[in-house]
């Protein structure tokens, strides 16, 4: 069990007397624009909290009383809606600990997709908007949030993160670090046909990846969608971390669906396709349907993945079909 939860029933008499206080502890909700939404929290389509399914993970899973899963899933119930196709995440009891400010959140993901949070930069503020901690958590052991799912989560600011240590008075708000994303960093002026709207959808959800290690090299497949033809269009960040300019000439790409098996095994050789130095690229791969060996049931259960990458001289570029790959490495 949470010992935050053990620590908070103990100072309540009653589970009634803890939901009375649900709604004087909610904090407002932030959004991390996976969405490519600008200004998600103004949005007015929104999916109401009931239609997501609580997801206990990690300490919440199967080590709780069942008084505890009941106000955890009554606290999830009376949450506001939450912006559709937007992952939020929202603050609903805080404590100060010995150990430092812990903040009891929900993760609420309501896109039709698993959403696989990484690097999730977060800072604490006072009421008068004063960041007195900054820390990035690292998500990525807790896995995927799964579609139209939430699931609590805590963040812990140990004394020792804070830059400032305020009063034990002072109230402190969790909010999102937005990662600005420079020029350099991606290339937004050609994309492979991805909108301004999809680059920056897109560099949000490349900000909260582990940074590229000195003088790595990095292919990394962040989203599988339906094209208007029935096929597929794959979008990939190209991260380059050496000193020097790369240039990418052949990039085979396999989709797999939830049973595993292969849906499609394409190699695309590319002509111009250059990586600054220490830069990164999105790139949309589109995939034809007469390239797919097998029809897509469930465009949310596929997974892709790149298993090698050349630079090399120039080629044209092309696809080769599914059934002319069978060499190509699984």
């Amino acid at each position: 069990m949470s010992w935050l939860l053990e620590n908070w029933f103990g100072s309540k008499e009653s589970l009634d007397q803890v939901k009375e206080e649900i709604h004087e502890n909610l904090h407002k909700e932030f959004y991390l624009g996976l969405s490519g939404i600008e200004n998600p929290e103004q949005s007015s389509t929104r999916v109401p909290a009931k239609e997501l399914y609580l997801v206990m993970h990690g300490p919440w899973d199967s080590k709780l009383e069942d008084n505890e899963a009941e106000l955890l899933q009554y606290v999830h119930d009376e949450l506001p809606a939450v912006v559709r196709d937007e992952v939020g995440v929202i603050p609903f009891y805080t404590q100060v600990t010995e150990e430092g400010y812990l903040v009891l959140t929900y993760i609420r993901n309501a896109s039709s997709r698993g959403v696989l949070l990484q690097r999730l930069p977060l800072i604490l503020m006072t009421p008068e908007g004063e960041v007195v901690a900054k820390k990035i958590f690292d998500l990525t052991p807790l896995g995927p949030v799964g579609e139209m799912s939430s699931r609590p989560a805590e963040f812990l600011f140990r004394w020792e993160e804070f830059d400032k240590v305020p009063e034990k008075e002072v109230p402190l708000t969790l909010a999102y670090k937005k990662v600005v994303v420079k020029k350099n960093e991606v290339q937004d002026t050609e994309t492979g046909g991805l909108t301004p709207k999809e680059v920056d959808q897109y560099s949000a959800k490349l900000a909260m990846i582990d940074p590229l290690g000195e003088g790595e090299v990095d292919l990394q497949v962040l989203d599988v969608q339906a094209s208007d033809e029935s096929g597929l269009k794959i979008v990939v960040a190209f991260r380059n971390g050496l000193e020097k300019r790369l240039e990418f000439t052949e990039v085979p790409i396999i989709v797999s669906d939830k049973s595993g098996d292969s849906v499609a095994k394409v190699h695309f050789t590319l002509e111009n396709m250059k990586v600054a130095a220490k830069s990164n690229k999105l790139w949309l791969f589109e995939i034809p349907a007469s390239s797919l060996s097998k029809p897509v049931v469930n465009i949310a259960e596929l997974t892709a993945f790149i298993p090698k990458a050349r630079q090399q001289k120039k080629a044209s570029t092309n696809v080769t079909p599914a059934s002319d790959n069978k060499d190509l490495l699984q």
